[in-house]
C-alpha cells in the first residue's frame, strides 16, 4: 500500500517537504522553493512566563555581554569576556578579575577577594538574577556587549 504524506516542516530553510511512505520507508519526493517566505513563528500564549535559563544556558547569555544594577547602593556594571576575564565598575572604581563556570554555579575571583564568590544564575529575557550561597538573589539588567568599554 502506498501513501503520500506531505508536511510543512519549519526548518532553518523553512522548506516544505513531501515524502512517500512505502512499507515503513520514506523517500523525499519534493521540496518547496527555498525562496518561499518563511512561516511566522506561533505567538506565545498570552500571559506565558518567559523561559528561565540556568547553568550553562544562562551563562551563555552573559558571556560577551554586561550586566547593570546596584550593589551596596552604588551603580554596578560588569562585563564578562569570553576569555574568562570579568571587569567590574562599582561607582567609579574599576576592577579586573576572572570568572569560571563550575557546574550550575558561576564563580568570580577578584584580586582583593580571599576566595571566589559563587552564585547560582538564572536568566529570563534581559534579566539576570544571581543567588548567593544563602539563597538571596540580586537582579541585573543584561546589556549587549561592553557599553562602558571595560
Amino acid at each position: 500500500m502506498r501513501t503520500l504524506v506531505c508536511a510543512a516542516l519549519v526548518l532553518i530553510a523553512s522548506a516544505g517537504i513531501c515524502v512517500r511512505a512505502e512499507s515503513g520507508t520514506a523517500t523525499k519526493i519534493a521540496q518547496a522553493d527555498s525562496n518561499a517566505p518563511a512561516a511566522a513563528p506561533a505567538p506565545a500564549p498570552s500571559g506565558a512566563a518567559e523561559q528561565k535559563l540556568v547553568g550553562l544556558a544562562a551563562w551563555n547569555k552573559l558571556v560577551g555581554n554586561s550586566i547593570s544594577g546596584t550593589e551596596d547602593g552604588q551603580a554596578l556594571i560588569e562585563y564578562y569576556a569570553p576569555d574568562g576575564t570579568a571587569k567590574s565598575m562599582l561607582g567609579s572604581e574599576i576592577s579586573t578579575g576572572n570568572w569560571m563556570l563550575v557546574g550550575e554555579v558561576i564563580c568570580f575571583k577578584y584580586p582583593d577577594d580571599d576566595k571566589p564568590e559563587c552564585y547560582k544564575l538564572e536568566v529570563a529575557g534581559d534579566t539576570a538574577t544571581m543567588y548567593d550561597e544563602k539563597g538571596s538573589g540580586t537582579r541585573y539588567q543584561i546589556l549587549k556587549g561592553n557599553p562602558k568599554g571595560l
